[in-house]
């Protein structure tokens, strides 16, 4: 037994001296050189360990380097820095088919990703299984016959310390970056719990992230395992309650329940894209739904959200592996009150003590000059189908309404199915283009049946016209304000009015006044029927077929509207005549009292006065010509004759 005792003592006084020696005796710098080697062949990348680099083998395997880079695209960035990794694995476990990590920290580590102006991203690595430059003799790796090199693994202490993560998008110019990034990690067994604690700050926002996989082996062999996510900060909490799932290579799925509550849309939108947004009309965000996918690319089913007092319902698909994230899907919604959620309408100045007349509000002094910012549009893409149960907007209220949205990289396609308005239909679509400094418009619309005084008074604030609308607009315009919108506009379109009136001008009256019949009438032209073609070129409307057919009144003109400058030159040929007829009758009448009228002046001081040109006066220097044209007129038929008295303004 004492001999027994004292071959024993040798033997670990002999294995503690070889734990001793061992690191003096081994080659540190041979051993990295050769690991540095294998990683650039199996990777394609190139792995430097630029600091020291220290080895001990008892009682546990450990290794210590500082200043290790891995490199990411050729002549680009690395993927990875790190000030120092230590790793130590407890040496009796592994021998026997385990892994025990007491200790894995990395301190400092630098993660830069990013997407080159291929977009070929820096992460991708391809792994090669071939034999090392050493292995010669053709040998295949340890691992090369699929079997697993450790039957177990055990995670105790797996840190990451303030480290920093960067994404960057050379295609766009997008950069993102979390700071302070701290992870713990532990597992005890292949067959428990993996949970993930992480703090980072995004943007310059706290973050905080809890991740709870059990177990974790399924994930490694094939098959499913339990996943509970929850993400804090940006006046943000969102949870995911599911499972996750690996078969063979492919990406990891996850399927589970998801709800979203968001504090303060605002902060989160600056944590998202590292910008302040523009005034949002809500603040609060709730979502839940079914979540499907990867990490990458979502689907979220019975999608169900409440943004303020507004709700919809739908399915939503995300993408997250391209220059922006994208938006798909479909929504419904109930009947949106989009004016609850407007700036409210400043009223003018009021007038002086002087008995001064009030400032004219500004729009009415011109287009305005401030830059239109669209640049959110920028941050994402958009491919949606709304469906609304009815939309108020500026006053006006609309039955149920089909949109497309469709938006790529700042360039905005809507389309409008025919929706119920003011009595009519009215649909069309808009471009809108924010990928260059100015920003680019299109329009294309159509009306049909739309009563036109309440829509002109909302969207142009003209308030001088009444009746039924049938028209079509095809513009386009490019500028960063409205003045510059206004100035560049060009296109074409057709316009008709039914049954109904221009508000401040009587021109009945003026053809009485013209020929000594003046008296007092109220400042409105009734019609049944106005309307004409126009082109529009920087800014100008130009017509040359514009008519008004109303009993007894004829009147045909041409003439422009400059948009820029708010001004109007029409010269209209007003034509009393002896039928009763009006709508629909396509007939200007050759024969009948002719007084040209012009229209001109600003929109909002126009002015309207007889156009008594040379061939009107010589016209009217017959006095018993003109006499001779009204009783034919009023004798024409009983009805003409009565409704003539009343033109004339006599007394029957």
């Amino acid at each position: 037994m004492r001999k027994f005792a004292v071959t024993l003592s040798v033997l670990l006084l002999l294995l503690m001296a070889a734990a001793v020696a061992l690191p003096f005796l081994v080659p540190v710098g041979a051993i990295v050189a050769q690991v540095e080697r294998e990683v650039e062949v199996a990777t394609g990348r190139e792995l430097t360990i630029g600091g020291r680099v220290d080895l001990s083998y008892f009682p546990s395997i450990a290794v210590t380097a500082d200043d290790v880079q891995f490199a990411g695209i050729r002549q680009g960035e690395d993927l990875l820095r790190v000030k120092r990794l230590a790793v130590r694995l407890r040496l009796i476990p592994l021998l026997r088919g385990r892994a025990e990590v007491e200790r894995f920290v990395l301190t400092e580590p630098f993660i830069d990703l990013t997407v080159d102006r291929q977009g070929r991203p820096n992460w991708n690595v391809s792994f090669t299984r071939g034999p090392s430059p050493a292995a010669g003799d053709g040998t295949p790796p340890a691992n090369a016959g699929g079997t697993d090199l450790v039957a177990d693994l055990s995670l105790s202490d797996v840190e990451v310390v303030d480290g920093r993560l960067r994404y960057t998008d050379a295609r766009t110019g997008m950069v993102r970056e979390a700071t302070d990034v701290n992870i713990t990690l532990s597992m005890p067994a292949l067959d428990e719990a993996l949970e993930l604690e992480a703090e980072m700050k995004l943007n310059g926002t706290p973050l905080a992230l809890d991740v709870v996989i059990d177990p974790v082996r399924p994930l490694l062999a094939g098959g499913t395992a339990g996943l509970d996510l929850r993400l804090s900060g940006a006046g943000s909490n969102l949870a995911v309650k599911g499972q996750v799932e690996r078969q063979g290579d492919a990406p990891v799925n996850l399927a589970g329940d998801l709800a979203l509550k968001v504090a303060s849309l605002d902060d989160l939108v600056r944590a998202a894209t590292g910008a302040a947004p523009a005034d949002l009309p809500v603040d609060d965000l709730s979502l839940t739904g079914r979540l499907t996918g990867t990490s990458v690319r979502l689907g979220l089913a019975g999608l169900k959200a409440v943004a303020g007092d507004l709700t919809a319902d739908g399915d939503l698909n995300i993408r997250l592996d391209g220059p922006r994230p994208a938006l798909a899907g479909t929504l419904s919604l109930p009947r949106l009150e989009l004016d609850r959620y407007l700036p409210a309408d400043e009223p003018p100045p009021a007038a002086s003590d002087g008995g001064d007349a009030a400032v004219p509000p500004a729009a009415s002094q011109g287009w305005s000059r401030e830059a239109i910012d669209l640049s959110a549009m920028k941050v994402f893409d958009l491919d949606l189908d709304l469906r609304l149960a009815g939309l108020l907007f500026k006053g006006v209220e609309t039955g149920p309404a089909a949109m497309g949205l469709k938006l790529a990289d700042g360039r905005l396609n809507a389309v409008l199915a025919d929706t119920p308005v003011f009595g009519g239909m009215l649909g069309g679509r808009l471009s809108l283009d924010v990928s260059r400094p100015a920003l680019n418009l299109g329009l294309v619309a159509r009306a049909q049946g739309v009563q036109a005084e309440p829509l002109l008074i909302r969207f142009a604030d003209f308030n001088r016209l009444t009746g039924t609308t049938d028209g079509t607009l095809d513009i386009k315009a490019t500028g960063a304000n409205q003045q510059e919108l206004v100035g560049s506009l060009n296109g074409k379109g057709e316009v008709l009015f039914r049954d109904g009136a221009v508000k401040g001008i009587n021109l009945a009256h003026i053809i009485r006044s013209a020929i000594g019949q003046g008296g007092q009438e109220p400042p409105q032209t009734d019609f049944a029927e106005m309307g004409g073609a126009f082109t529009i070129t920087n800014g100008t409307v130009a017509t040359e077929d514009f008519r008004l057919l109303a009993p007894l009144l004829r009147v045909a003109g041409k003439g422009t509207v400059n948009l820029p400058n708010r001004r109007v030159d029409m010269r209209l040929g007003t034509r009393l005549v002896a039928s009763l007829e009006g709508q629909g009758t396509g007939n200007l009448d050759a024969d009948g009292i002719n007084v040209p009228v012009r229209v001109r002046g600003t929109f909002d001081n126009l002015t309207y006065a007889p156009d008594l040109s040379a061939s009107v006066r010589a016209a009217l220097r017959d006095p018993a010509k003109a006499r001779e044209q009204i009783e034919r007129l009023r004798h024409s038929k009983d009805g003409a004759r009565s409704l003539l008295d009343s033109v004339l303004g006599r007394k029957p």
